[in-house]
């Protein structure tokens, strides 16, 4: 893998109607990638318009490096141990392109959205940045609420005037003005249950992580809300305000593991207390 700025350019697809437009701006896609075999192909082809394809490859110990390489040779080697904003950011880096496409190896652009960015990226003056809509499905089924739609982030931007931020969930602090896309982004996370908790697992042990770095702790006095009164609010927020219940059983199922998240990170946190408490009454004891 590559540990400098990558250099091979994607040969693009030409898109309907650009002959005769100005010349647009070169824009690079960079995606984050971990054990995503059965997905990145996908997500791939569908960016075979832009300039480049750039992936933070972040340890994955099945064949998405090798079938990533059918597409581009721009592969560098991340570290999920130091957070998604810093892949991120080693991604904007390591570009080849100053307008970066923010887009995750379960993730589709659409025909009509990517000539939707090719039209309108680098045109506008005094824009920084364009936001989208994510449509994301959850065991084949888009969900509308529980809160997970529009969800609209910023997805093309130009890296001079941007940086990612926070180890979990990492948002884009952006210079400059934005403007909205018409089209959605597709957003295939969760094929089963497995799949879920496999993100699960990995999320909820960053986000223990955030949460200790902050000085936040799990105490006796502060467990019932953190493992129960939070978790609870969280699914009647998730099913009911949110309007998780338009979506019938899958509405409930997010919702429910939504709730499960918001515990399971502070139990995570209880945990990195308790192991380090430890580690400091061992490394006393070994002193005497």
């Amino acid at each position: 893998m590559k540990d400098g700025t990558a250099g091979n350019q994607t040969e693009r697809r030409p898109l309907r109607g650009e002959e005769t437009d100005p010349v647009p701006a070169r824009i690079s896609a960079v995606l984050l990638t971990r054990d995503e075999e059965s997905r990145i192909e996908r997500c791939l082809r569908s960016l075979a318009w832009v300039d480049q394809i750039l992936v933070v490859d972040t340890g994955s110990s099945d064949r998405t490096v090798s079938l990533a390489r059918q597409f581009t040779e721009d592969i560098v080697t991340g570290d999920i141990n130091r957070g998604f904003a810093y892949n991120r950011n080693l991604g904007n880096q390591s570009a080849g392109n100053d307008w970066i496409l923010k887009v995750d190896a379960d993730e589709v652009v659409t025909d009509e959205l990517a000539g939707e960015i090719r039209r309108q990226v680098g045109r506008e003056p005094g824009i920084r940045g364009y936001t989208a809509a994510t449509r994301t499905y959850f065991h084949g089924r888009w969900i509308r609420g529980c809160g997970w739609y529009p969800m609209v982030q910023t997805r093309v931007f130009d890296r001079r005037h941007g940086t990612w931020e926070d180890l979990v969930h990492e948002r884009l602090v952006l210079g400059g003005p934005t403007t909205r896309l018409r089209n959605d982004f597709l957003n295939f996370s969760y094929d089963d249950i497995q799949h879920y908790f496999t993100k699960f697992n990995l999320y909820t042990s960053l986000e223990a992580l955030r949460l200790q770095q902050e000085g936040r702790r799990a105490c006796w006095w502060n467990l019932p809300s953190l493992l129960f009164l939070r978790p609870a609010g969280f699914f009647l927020r998730s099913f009911i305000l949110r309007r998780g219940w338009r979506d019938g059983f899958y509405g409930f199922l997010v919702s429910l593991f939504s709730s499960w998240y918001v515990m399971v990170k502070y139990m995570k946190l209880w945990e990195r207390q308790r192991d380090a408490g430890t580690n400091n009454l061992d490394k006393t004891r070994n002193a005497v």
